[in-house]
């Protein structure tokens, strides 16, 4: 008799991705910039001490921006888990708003793949990623051994976290978000405009993604 169970990706256990990128060298910090603002995972009202004017509240703005926008690229294929989120400031994690952050890392676990894969073949058909030479296989997730599997997956999310952290490229791309008034105390949502903070390439440069085994699950 059959058991009924069937070998899919709706059945696998996911598969983690640890990502880091590299704030440290490049990117403005000039709070007026439109390119400013790096990338920031939390937003000015997860501190006790806020941002001390108006456009350091921007700036933080702009980075949650690109934060998000690295969110929307990851789920542009397959539902994705972010666990562990770590955002450090000279070696420490984040104190106060203004703070910007010199690295950011979390990790991603995905439990259908082979959609993520698919969708970036679809996406980047036959071309190269953002650095210009790295390519991605044509073959089906399915026929792939487990290390190119993994390989094609790291490429996948480190292209998707590019494309976030690029979002706007260099004429803007413009939303509403909250920002913070120290004038007058006060919260309001404004109209908040991104460039890309460096060219694609270097981006991808800044990016580290690799699978992981094991890690403490704390949900973002």
């Amino acid at each position: 008799m059959a058991s009924g169970f069937q070998n899919n990706q709706d059945q696998l256990t996911p598969n983690y991705y640890r990502i880091t990128i590299d704030l440290s060298s490049g990117y403005s910090s000039t709070a007026t910039n439109s390119d400013s603002g790096v990338v920031e995972p939390f937003d000015f009202t997860n501190f006790d001490t806020l941002n001390t004017t108006a456009d350091n509240s921007r700036r933080r703005a702009r980075g949650n921006v690109r934060f998000n926008a690295i969110l929307n690229q990851l789920q542009l294929f397959a539902n994705v888990q972010i666990l562990d989120v770590t955002v450090l400031t000279g070696g420490v994690a984040q104190e106060a708003a203004d703070d910007v952050a010199a690295s950011v890392a979390f990790t991603v676990g995905y439990v259908q793949e082979a959609y993520v894969l698919g969708g970036w073949q679809k996406t980047i058909e036959g071309g190269t990623f953002s650095d210009g030479a790295q390519t991605l296989v044509s073959a089906n997730y399915d026929v792939l051994s487990a290390f190119d599997k993994a390989e094609n997956m790291e490429y996948c999310i480190r292209e998707a976290v590019t494309r976030g952290i690029t979002i706007g490229g260099a004429s803007g791309y413009t939303t509403r978000y909250k920002t913070y008034n120290p004038d007058d105390n006060n919260h309001r949502e404004e109209q908040i405009t991104v460039t890309q903070p460096k060219n694609p390439s270097d981006v991808w440069g800044d990016v580290g993604v690799s699978i992981v085994d094991a890690m403490t699950q704390n949900n973002f």
